[in-house]
């Protein structure tokens, strides 16, 4: 069966330090009010999200063969989604840390195991036949950056699939080269879902409708912000800029939220809205996410997308 979206990138466990603003000193012990693992990476979440949101999905991410697995294969085992979980053997799978506390960002401390030698011939012709090819997780996967991110993307669109990049933020910081090799692998994205952060670092400077818009026209790529409690906003080919505010809600966890915006985004085109009504869809379900405990959030639901706004 052909799929909605095939997710490619980074899928791990990851290990969330709640309520901690600071580490401790070296050689001291900190008491948090709790440590949790949970599935992680964005890969791994977009897919998650886009099978619960009914989207026939398929992801593909390089694992080790270590005891997580175990673990990750349990949560991912899910209806309308088919995981091919590359294992390389000898090796530990790549894991994260996340250290969260209400009014700061969230740090995370990565290892990338075999996702560092993910490359595109591991994405083959059957795993290509999607509506959308997306990859997540970018700078940590050094194997599918630049060229192979242009092969990979190329290959997709000739298979007649829309390609969907989510870079996330480099770990070196978005410097003058990273930047350009950003920049000219645009050429085959179709959709660009950074966040706000993400996309200052790779303008240059922090207008985000202006960046958004320079980006989108410069590159005839459809630009997705996410923008936090402020809500999102969309630049389009043509230099239209349409933003959706975010409703005031108390935030239980952050975590994932931004990958449930990209799902619930993805799944309302799929489902026939126009660009400005999946926008709203997928502020409204990220709200939805953040104030939701990680437990419950396969209950939280994409709203009716009334017969008004869907297009042909």
């Amino acid at each position: 069966m052909k799929a909605g979206i095939t997710v490619v990138g980074n899928t791990n466990l990851d290990i969330i330090v709640a309520d901690t603003s600071e580490l401790p000193a070296p050689g001291t012990e900190t008491v948090v009010p709790t440590i949790s693992i949970r599935l992680g990476g964005s890969a791994g979440n977009l897919a998650v999200r886009c099978a619960g949101l009914e989207l026939t999905t398929q992801l593909v991410s390089r694992v080790g063969d270590d005891s997580s697995l175990l673990i990750l294969e349990a949560e991912l085992d899910r209806p309308r989604l088919e995981s091919h979980l590359l294992r390389t053997a000898g090796t530990a799978s790549g894991m994260t840390v996340a250290v969260e506390a209400p009014g700061r960002d969230r740090a995370f401390l990565s290892s990338l195991g075999p996702m560092s030698a993910m490359c595109p011939s591991d994405i083959t012709e059957q795993m290509l036949d999607s509506s959308f090819l997306a990859l997540a997780g970018y700078f940590l996967l050094p194997g599918m950056q630049g060229p192979a991110l242009t092969e990979l993307f190329r290959r997709a669109k000739a298979a007649g699939a829309k390609t969907v990049l989510d870079t996330g933020w480099p770990p070196q910081g978005w410097t003058k080269e990273t930047r350009a090799e950003v920049l000219l692998t645009m050429d085959e994205v179709d959709l660009f879902l950074p966040n706000d952060d993400e996309l200052h670092g790779l303008a240059g400077h922090t207008d985000t409708e202006r960046a958004a818009r320079e980006l989108a026209v410069s590159t005839d790529t459809l630009v997705v912000v996410k923008m936090g409690a402020r809500g999102a906003g969309v630049a389009t080919a043509l230099g239209e800029w349409f933003e959706r505010s975010a409703a005031p809600v108390q935030v239980v966890d952050s975590t994932g939220a931004g990958d449930g915006f990209n799902a619930a985004f993805l799944v309302a085109l799929d489902r026939g809205a126009d660009t400005a009504h999946a926008l709203a869809a997928a502020v409204e379900y990220a709200t939805k996410m953040v104030s939701t405990v990680p437990e419950e959030r396969d209950h939280v639901v994409l709203g009716a997308i009334p017969a008004a706004i869907v297009v042909s």
